[in-house]
């Protein structure tokens, strides 16, 4: 289900995946695709730099399905927490319970260490109602994110499935 990414050539798919979840926002811009693609790589550019500014240690992961690239993870452990960095999945594959199943495993490794599962999910995006239904708790928040918190001593017992 995971593979480690190498570099550089899994650069080409993990540029499509940052694509495929900013594309709908940046195209009702009416830019043309010269334009979009040329935004797109620069943001791209930027958020691969300050991830590796930010969290140096992190692992980063292509998530399979069927064989088949779906999407990338990326996660930061420290002696703290578990911090999800990044979580996008290709939409052809988004429904299907391929986030959900990354996270229990994720809630298992962190309920196993004893540590929380941290992540910052976008105010209006639509993954937040998996997170709050796999009992992540608001843990704080600014105009455009929230922090996201799950640690197995806090939540319902109905959400450790």
């Amino acid at each position: 289900m995971l593979k480690k990414i190498s570099e550089p050539e899994d650069q080409p798919f993990l540029f499509e995946l940052y694509c495929s979840s900013r594309m709908a926002e940046v195209r009702a811009w009416g830019w043309d695709e010269a334009t979009l693609r040329t935004f797109l790589h620069m943001q791209y550019s930027a958020q691969s730099a300050s991830y590796r500014q930010q969290y140096p240690e992190a692992e980063s992961y292509i998530v399979c399905q069927d064989d088949q690239q779906a999407g990338r993870i990326l996660i930061h452990r420290t002696p703290i927490c578990i911090r999800i960095v990044d979580i996008t999945i290709l939409p052809q594959f988004q429904n299907q319970g391929l986030g959900t199943k990354l996270l229990q495993t994720l809630m298992e490794e962190a309920r196993e260490q004893n540590l929380p599962l941290r992540l910052s999910v976008l105010r209006t995006g639509r993954a937040l109602a998996l997170y709050e239904r796999l009992g992540f708790q608001n843990a704080g928040e600014n105009d455009m994110y929230l922090a996201m918190e799950w640690n197995h001593e806090t939540c319902k017992e109905g959400d450790r499935s």
